[in-house]
């Protein structure tokens, strides 16, 4: 079925295309799963006006749209149309694309049921949208029902695989080899270039190394890793690794299940993990894992989260604390609450000597207590932020040391405000699409010329 452009099935109706048709699904991963990549490129896309590379990526767009009017009418009920109009109208969806494209998709996946009248118009809607964590997981029946072309599977392939780390040119076009031809993964790889998702880096030698500069610092050269990540037993190896420490922000180092201890120095060496340290004054090291993705979005330039690595050192050392302190703290995040709401906190022997290195970096002081040694905050910001991590691996979410969420609500009245403000972004025609729309132009004045 066809709304306006944008391509549907039925669920009920089997596609006889399908068995020569790119395959419509992302392997899943905790980093990034493939439903918050969807929502995440639809809100980058639709700052940016029309363009080659933003029309090449419109099923895409759609599908996250799909999840962000999904997000917005759960728990709605019964609605009459206008209701939802309403807001979609909040997540920049027309009136008349909510009528015409999302909610007959919806009721196609099954998300809502459409009353209609006797002209076919929709009179109510019946919401019957899944706990978040349950719709997230039908990424593949929306991708399966809006049909993207192979050359946006190439794209979300490689913005996921250069996000997870850097990659070389060869090793990007192999990860879309299953999905379509190498010139199609060409463009796919210079659309994201031109969408601000993807930067290309040659290193001294020659090697063409592609990575997510939103994510990886584009001032250091990646072509290392990305050599050595060529090999597929290498690259599955420094994945897993990767993706168990992004799960968890302050992964005790010697807990690493996915992989081995010289892969883990490997992927600290070439900046792929950022490791913390915790010494006590007795002689204790112990060594905590981060992710450079902590506290950054794939779509949105770094603001320089954690420059300094105090939020690392405060973590790992609550981290420590928690789990493998003489004198454990049983509530980390009660205890910097505690210290951020009285500027103060503890009374215990080993607050003096196993936790020089907060004091060594400014976190804070150490000074005498009731009875022994309590902490006297000097930094603020760095305890808010590590609350923040704490919180989220108390509560289990795999996001915790990985990217930002992309499923956050915005208010309507911030979101039409941001939109205000906020003037579209360009994004140049990539290079292979400029050449064939310029053959395409030869061709017609040919074809003119010798037809008259």
């Amino acid at each position: 079925m066809s709304h306006h452009g944008v391509r549907l099935r039925s669920l009920s109706r089997p596609d006889h295309n399908d068995a020569v048709a790119a395959p419509r699904c992302l392997p899943e991963t905790p980093l990034l799963p493939t439903a918050e990549l969807l929502v995440g490129m639809s809100r980058h896309l639709s700052t940016y006006g029309a363009s080659q590379p933003k029309a090449d990526l419109a099923q895409l767009e759609f599908a996250g749209r799909i999840f962000e009017l999904a997000l917005r009418l759960r728990g709605s009920g019964v609605s009459p149309p206008e209701r939802v109009e309403a807001l979609g109208v909040s997540a920049g969806i027309s009136k008349r694309e909510i009528r015409r494209e999302f909610l007959p998709t919806l009721e196609v996946l099954g998300l809502v049921d459409l009353e209609r009248d006797g002209e076919g118009a929709i009179k109510v809607v019946s919401e019957k949208i899944p706990p978040i964590e349950d719709l997230y997981q039908r990424a593949d029946s929306v991708l399966s029902n809006v049909m993207p072309e192979p050359l946006e599977m190439m794209a979300l392939t490689i913005l996921r695989t250069t996000t997870i780390m850097p990659i070389t040119i060869s090793t990007a076009k192999e990860e879309c080899a299953t999905l379509g031809p190498e010139d199609l993964a060409v463009r796919a790889i210079e659309n994201l270039e031109s969408l601000h998702l993807c930067t290309r880096q040659r290193s001294a030698d020659g090697a063409e190394v592609l990575f997510n500069p939103n994510v990886w610092a584009v001032d250091k050269d990646h072509s290392h890793a990305a050599l050595q990540a060529e090999d597929g037993a290498v690259r599955a190896a420094l994945s897993g690794i990767l993706e168990e420490v992004a799960a968890t922000a302050g992964m005790p180092e010697d807990e690493i299940q996915s992989g081995d201890r010289k892969w883990v120095d490997y992927a600290v060496s070439q900046g792929l993990l950022l490791r913390s340290i915790v010494t006590t004054l007795g002689g204790q090291e112990r060594a905590f894992l981060f992710s450079p993705h902590m506290g950054r979005s794939v779509f949105d330039a770094p603001t320089g989260a954690d420059p300094s690595g105090h939020v690392r050192q405060l973590i790992g050392s609550m981290v420590f604390a928690r789990r493998f302190a003489s004198n454990r703290l049983f509530s980390p995040t009660a205890f910097l609450r505690r210290l951020l709401r009285d500027g103060e906190a503890g009374d215990a022997p080993n607050i003096g000597t196993d936790y020089s290195m907060l004091e060594t970096a400014g976190i804070v002081r150490v000074e005498p207590a009731y009875k022994f040694k309590k902490f006297v905050l000097l930094q603020a910001d760095v305890a808010e932020e590590a609350i923040t991590y704490l919180e989220d691996s108390a509560d289990g979410n795999t996001t915790s040391g990985a990217l930002q969420g992309q499923r956050g609500y915005r208010h309507p009245e911030a979101e039409r405000a941001r939109r205000l403000v906020q003037p579209s972004k360009e994004a140049a025609p990539s290079r292979s699409a400029s050449q064939d729309i310029l053959a395409a132009l030869r061709q017609e004045m040919g074809r003119r010329r010798y037809d008259r």
